[in-house]
Order: C-alpha cells, then sequence, then structure tokens
C-alpha cells in the first residue's frame, strides 16, 4: 500500500507534464502555417501566377525547408508519448484507489470521467493528424505532378486545383487536431484537480487505516485471552455441574426414605464450598457476555481492517469470518444453556421449599420431591451442554487466532515483527 501510495503522489506531477506540454502544439502550429503557405502557392499559380513570381513570393515558415508531413509526425509522436504517459498514470492512480476502496466513490468517479474524455480527445486529434499528414503529403505529390505539366496548362491548372484543395482539407485537418489537443489539455487539467483531491483523502483515509491497522494487530491477541477467560468460564460450569449431581443424590435418597436430617449430615459439598449452583452459573454467565462483547468488537476491527484491504471476498477471509462466527454461535448457544439452567435451578429451588412445608412422603409431598430432583437433573445437563459448546467455542478461538494471523502475515501487518525477530537472530551468537 505505501509503496502504491508512493508511486500515486508522482501522478499529479505527470499529469502537469501531459497537460502543459505545448510541443505538439507548437509542431501542429507550424505544420498548419506550412500547409496554409502551400495552399496560396497552389491558389496563385492556379489563377494565372507565374510560376517563377509565385514561388518567389512564397514564405516558407521556420523551420525552412521541412515538409509539414515531418513536423506533423513529429506532433504525431510528441502526442503519443504523452498519451503513453497518460496511461501509466492512470494504472498506478487506479491501483491506488483500488487498494483504498473508494474506485466507485466520488470524485474518482469524476477523475474517470475526465480521464476517459482525454483518452477520447487524443484519440481524436492522432487521427486527425494522420489524416492531415495523408493529405499534406497527397498535396506534396500533386504539386510535383502540376510542375511536371508546364507544357500542358489546363492540366497543370487542374492539378494545381487539386493540390490546393488536398492543402486546404489538410489545412482543416491540423485545425481540428490542434483543437482536439487543446481539449484534451484542458480536461487533463480537471483530472490533475481531481487526482489532487483523492490524495488529499487517501492520506486520511491511509492514516485512519494504518490506526484500524494497528488494532487489528492486537485482534489474535485480545481473542486468546477469550479464549483464556472461557477456561475459567469453563472450571464454574463444571464446579456448578458436580453441586448440581451432589443435590439430585441428595434429593433421591430422601425421596428413597433416608431422614432429610441424616441425608443433609452426609451431604458434601463440592469445591468451593458454601457456593450456590445458580450463583456459579451467573459468574459464568457474566464472563461469557464479557467474552461474547470483547469477541464482537475483536471482529469489527478485523472486519474494517479486512474492508480497507478489500479483501472481503477472499477466501482466506471468508475462512476466518466463518471461523468466527461458528466461535460466536457456540459462545450463544453456551450463555442460553447457562441461563436455562440457572432458570431450572431456580424451579428446583421452588420445589424443595414446598416439600419443606409438605406432610412428609405425603403424595404432594413426593410430587414435590421428584420435581426437585428432575429440575435439578435438567439444571445439571444443560449446564453440561453448555460446557460442551464453550469447549467448541474455545477450538473455534484457537483457529481464529491462526487464521487471523496468516492474514496479518500476509498483507505485511506483521512485517515489522519478522524484522525485529530477523535482526535478533543475526545479532544472537552460535
Amino acid at each position: 500500500m505505501d509503496e502504491w501510495e508512493e508511486l500515486a503522489r508522482t501522478v499529479p506531477a505527470t499529469l502537469m507534464q501531459v497537460g502543459s506540454g505545448m510541443e505538439a502544439v507548437r509542431k501542429i502550429q507550424v505544420a498548419h502555417r506550412k500547409i496554409q503557405g502551400r495552399a496560396g502557392l497552389m491558389r496563385n499559380i492556379r489563377f494565372g501566377m507565374p510560376v517563377a513570381i509565385a514561388m518567389s513570393l512564397f514564405d516558407d515558415p521556420a523551420p525552412v525547408g521541412v515538409c509539414p508531413t515531418v513536423t506533423l509526425e513529429e506532433a504525431r509522436c510528441e502526442i503519443s508519448r504523452g498519451a503513453a504517459r497518460h496511461a501509466m498514470a492512470d494504472h498506478v492512480f487506479v491501483r491506488y484507489v483500488e487498494l483504498l476502496g473508494i474506485q466507485h466513490e466520488p470524485p474518482c468517479t469524476s477523475r474517470d470521467t475526465h480521464h476517459r474524455e482525454v483518452i477520447r480527445f487524443t484519440a481524436m486529434a492522432l487521427e486527425k493528424v494522420r489524416e492531415a499528414a495523408s493529405l499534406a503529403e497527397a498535396a506534396k505529390d500533386a504539386v510535383d505532378i502540376a510542375e511536371t505539366l508546364l507544357p500542358q496548362p489546363e492540366l497543370k491548372t487542374e492539378w494545381a486545383l487539386a493540390a490546393q484543395d488536398l492543402a486546404e482539407r489538410a489545412d482543416y485537418e491540423a485545425t481540428q487536431a490542434l483543437e482536439f489537443v487543446k481539449r484534451a489539455r484542458d480536461v487533463v487539467a480537471l483530472e490533475f484537480f481531481d487526482t489532487w483531491k483523492i490524495l488529499r483523502r487517501g492520506r486520511a483515509r491511509s492514516a485512519e487505516m494504518k490506526e484500524w491497522r494497528e488494532l487489528a494487530l492486537k485482534v489474535p491477541g485480545t481473542i486468546m485471552l477469550i479464549g483464556d477467560a472461557e477456561l475459567e468460564t469453563l472450571e464454574l460450569i463444571q464446579a456448578a455441574v458436580s453441586k448440581f449431581q451432589k443435590h439430585v443424590e441428595l434429593l433421591q435418597e430422601v425421596r428413597h426414605g433416608t431422614a432429610t436430617a441424616t441425608a443433609v449430615d452426609n451431604f458434601t459439598d463440592p469445591d468451593p464450598e458454601g457456593a450456590l449452583p445458580t450463583e456459579l452459573l451467573e459468574n459464568a454467565r457474566r464472563g461469557m457476555s464479557k467474552s461474547a462483547v470483547r469477541h464482537a468488537k475483536a471482529h469489527h476491527i478485523f472486519a474494517r481492517y479486512a474492508a480497507f484491504l478489500g479483501i472481503q471476498g477472499d477466501e482466506e477471509y471468508r475462512s476466518w469470518d466463518n471461523k468466527h462466527q461458528e466461535a460466536a454461535g457456540s459462545m450463544v448457544a453456551a450463555l442460553k444453556k447457562v441461563i436455562d439452567a440457572v432458570s431450572d435451578a431456580e424451579a428446583a429451588k421452588d420445589a424443595v421449599a414446598m416439600v419443606g412445608i409438605l406432610p412428609y412422603q405425603c403424595p404432594l409431598w413426593e410430587l414435590w420431591a421428584l420435581r426437585a430432583q428432575n429440575q435439578t437433573s435438567l439444571s445439571s445437563f444443560n449446564a453440561t451442554l453448555a460446557i460442551l459448546d464453550v469447549r467448541q467455542a474455545r477450538e473455534a478461538f484457537f483457529v481464529e487466532v491462526l487464521r487471523a494471523w496468516l492474514i496479518l502475515r500476509r498483507y505485511g501487518s506483521l512485517q515489522l515483527l519478522d524484522d525485529s525477530a530477523s535482526l535478533w537472530s543475526s545479532s544472537t551468537p552460535a
């Protein structure tokens, strides 16, 4: 990008050279005067002026003795060279605006329009120069023939008339060529101003892109931290599952006839002791929510950087984005299951409260005790599914980090790190 930006900064100077070059104009003007002089010479001869007198009155514009076709050929070469420089400048600038991703926005669209107009006027100027040169050459041939027919006045007059007509047509075509060259120069000036506007915008966009690149460099590390945070989430959910399983065992013992006091005395609360499983799940939910927000921000940053690079359609980026969506989907699924587990645990808590106020082992007591056991089992089941989703998310995080790293390396964002590593390696004793 930086290399193309440096090349793009040379485009205005190139356009200025193309637009301010007067050599082609000067040569066409010289050829125009020479052709006019020859047309006047033929007109005098045709109207009966002796050739010797007509030649003595003929004033050949400088450079004296140079045929206008030669001058027109030199003008054609100048126009062609200008067109080549114009085309090369366009190639550089088109590549630059494509890298910026603004090729379909103004003033790029205006610049493209002006560029095409310059090409059209230049092509027409070249065509007119060629036609003028061809007609001038034909006029010269007619003059040569007329000079050989001096003993035959009628034929001489006819050829002189033909030479005059050809010269006047060549004069007209040269005038048209001059007009198209001037119009092309005028439009080049408009293209020049469009180019400056784009460069100013490009510099601002380039600075913005560098900021996004700096942020994008932090994305792999951020996702790795998210993966580490989800390891803590796994531990919280696993602890909650252990507690749920112990609670299910306790409820089973009570339902099967073990005295409540005895069952409670025999109950061993898994680590962390005293912490309710719903509290653990709530802590896990808050952690996952924070991770989801950070993950979404990381995606926004990397997607914005990819948009600057214009690689949203590349297979490498789409692969990274798919893996991000997979990780995000697993996180959402885990969050939903944790929320469901908490909801089921709250329902189980309400059922346990009913068990505590109903007569022991009456039909309603048995119903509420079974419900408490089932809701607790369901909480354990949902929490277990959440563990699987979190593990899938962490696996996707790992692949996402790897693919983000590859993209950053491919587009040169890690070049500085590579250079630093190479420097360190070269300075380290063997």
